[in-house]
């Protein structure tokens, strides 16, 4: 039997949590939303779909633990100011949590969510979909072993664009670099996983619609994250170079297309089939949360992004100086 969970945030990410959950499992029995926020708006939205017929919906994490299946984990997906009260008000209460990017705003509080899921011995991950994506892990592993890595990472939005229903919006309190970082090194992740990465500049336009992040490595990479949300068409494209080649990887729609060395390049038959990424990266919380109840979750060192939310804060800081 799925283990209870509870979706923190009535809001369109937290909604579109919902869906995830309530298509892996076939049913919305032992999930709880709370929407903090207009809890009776949010019971009138979901009571109009017949797949959420077993939802309860309630107004805290408190009342969540009422159920009737008590919750085992959450998925923390409210606004990003709030993530840091949502995280710990669910790691006190024994949960396992997988927080949405970005942790926090503040580095310090967001040590202190660390120090809180290693005192309860509770698994804390951090929620960056992209780095699912079944292209990268197949390229990650054929270029295995290839020396001097470059990457760029090209991501680019067009704006009001509609997105799981509703249109997409950042939050007037996320920065556009700061809120796109996550994604950005956790995708470099995947290629040099060994390898300690740094940033060493970045720049953002004034109208905030525009950025730059320039990541260097310690085995030699230089790999560059390039963002526009004011683009003509939405692109994902990561484009890889090393000594022996090159590669790159179109994610714009559900699908990687890849290339090596400039010829298309097909997916494992295997992972065709994986094209949700949000679904992947959920499996993979639960099967931490079922299987290494201390362990944090593969790939992810949540101090590491913290740190390098603090050395992206300094770069900026630094940029006209």
């Amino acid at each position: 039997m799925p283990i209870p969970l509870v979706i923190v945030g009535g809001g369109r990410w937290g909604r579109t949590w919902l869906s995830v959950v309530v298509a892996a499992r076939g049913s919305a029995e032992g999930v709880v939303l709370a929407a903090r926020r207009q809890p009776d708006e949010v019971r009138t939205w979901a009571a109009a779909r017949s797949e959420l017929a077993r939802l309860t919906v309630v107004a805290t994490v408190a009342e969540a633990m009422l159920a009737d299946r008590q919750p085992q984990a959450a998925i923390i997906s409210s606004r990003p100011r709030d993530h840091i009260r949502d995280g710990m008000d669910a790691l006190e209460r024994g949960l396992h949590v997988l927080v949405e990017k970005p942790v926090g705003f503040d580095p310090k509080s967001g040590r202190a969510l660390v120090a809180a899921a290693q005192h309860r011995k509770c698994i804390l991950a951090v929620g960056t979909e992209f780095a699912y994506l079944p292209a990268f892990h197949q390229l990650s592993e054929e270029f295995a072993g290839a020396d001097g890595a470059d990457m760029t990472l090209i991501w680019e939005d067009v704006e009001n664009e509609v997105r799981h229903g509703a249109t997409k919006a950042r939050h007037e309190e996320t920065g556009l670099l700061y809120d796109l970082m996550p994604h950005a090194l956790s995708i470099f992740r995947v290629f040099v996983p060994k390898a300690g990465l740094r940033i060493g500049a970045a720049q953002e336009s004034p109208d905030g619609c525009r950025g730059h992040i320039e990541f260097r490595d310690d085995q030699g990479g230089r790999h560059e994250f390039r963002c526009d949300t004011r683009a003509t068409a939405r692109r994902r494209l990561l484009k890889i170079r090393t000594k022996s080649g090159h590669a790159s990887v179109d994610f714009s729609g559900a699908h990687g297309l890849m290339t090596i060395n400039g010829q298309p390049h097909a997916l494992d038959p295997r992972m065709s089939v994986m094209a949700s990424t949000l679904r992947l990266e959920l499996g993979a919380f639960l099967s931490q949360v079922t299987g290494a109840m201390d362990a944090a979750l593969p790939g992810w060192d949540v101090s590491g992004l913290l740190a390098m939310q603090e050395d992206l804060k300094r770069a900026l800081a630094t940029v006209g100086i």
